[in-house]
């Protein structure tokens, strides 16, 4: 018996090591981190123009975007501090790409993350979505609801302090109001210890 249920523990371990470390991505909706009224205390910059990943014959397309969750864009609620100009004031900051790609199990990998901790409760990763069409019309996010997204896949490693998302494909979701719905909105929220420097996210391809 005892040489059976070994090799048994064995494969279940390995298993368990290349499972998704999260699967089935929440979302969070864009209204959540301000209204359009609100623009200048949340949208720190961005969106940035289309940039492209590539990586054999994949190509992906997106665009940028860095808000702060708490709305405490520095200039907007203290326009003294001349310091801490264009950063979020309480280190609080979501990374946001906006994807659009013809290919298929993409994986989208996010590096040189700073202060981040995966918590689905929190939502400190996900996909973006346009939760409502009048409040917030300046942040990217994808129209659709989380019963339409693909079954995309998050892992997160903490020695690397990377993190991927899983992408099958990329749907072709309706165009929204101004920077809504122009494709897939991926996310992570990050919380640095200082409003500056500013750690930016490095995304590649896997």
């Amino acid at each position: 018996m005892k040489s059976i249920a070994r090799p048994v523990a064995v494969l279940l371990v390995c298993l368990y090591a290349t499972l998704p470390a999260f699967a089935s991505v929440p979302v969070r909706g864009s209204s959540g981190n301000g209204t359009d009224q609100s623009a200048p205390f949340w949208n720190l910059f961005g969106p940035t123009e289309v940039r492209t990943l590539t990586k054999g014959t994949v190509t992906v397309n997106f665009k940028q975007q860095v808000v702060c969750t708490n709305q405490q864009v520095s200039t907007a609620v203290n326009p003294s501090d001349v310091l801490h100009a264009g950063t979020c004031a309480d280190g609080a900051y979501l990374f946001i790409y906006q994807l659009r790609s013809s290919a298929t199990n993409v994986t989208v990998k996010l590096s040189k993350l700073i202060g981040f901790t995966p918590d689905i409760s929190a939502l400190t990763y996900g996909v973006m979505i346009c939760d409502d069409n009048t409040l917030n019309t300046l942040e990217l996010c994808t129209t659709a609801t989380q019963a339409q997204l693909p079954n995309i896949t998050f892992n997160w490693n903490a020695t690397t302090t990377t993190a991927s998302f899983g992408i099958p494909n990329f749907p072709k979701f309706p165009n929204g109001v101004k920077h809504q719905g122009q494709g897939l909105t991926i996310f992570v929220a990050t919380q640095q210890t200082a409003p500056n420097p500013i750690g930016l996210p490095v995304i590649s391809l896997q």
